[in-house]
């Protein structure tokens, strides 16, 4: 999960962000303007992005 975040981070911009996560298997659980919530397994994860859509924060969501 660490090399995955650390991946997301440098890769920056939603789209590439998105892309990664569903590469690796995740599916979108929930999207809106400034959040994506992707799921798999029991595991979820919030990436939150500004208003440029440059991710600010990537965790792992409290089941």
């Amino acid at each position: 999960m660490e090399k995955l975040f650390k991946s997301a981070i440098k890769s920056s911009k939603r789209t590439p962000v998105t892309t990664l996560f569903v590469q690796n298997g995740f599916k979108i659980a929930m999207t809106d303007f400034d959040d994506v919530v992707f799921e798999k397994d029991d595991i979820k994860v919030n990436a939150h992005f500004d208003f440029n859509s440059n991710l600010k924060s990537v965790m792992v969501l409290p089941n």
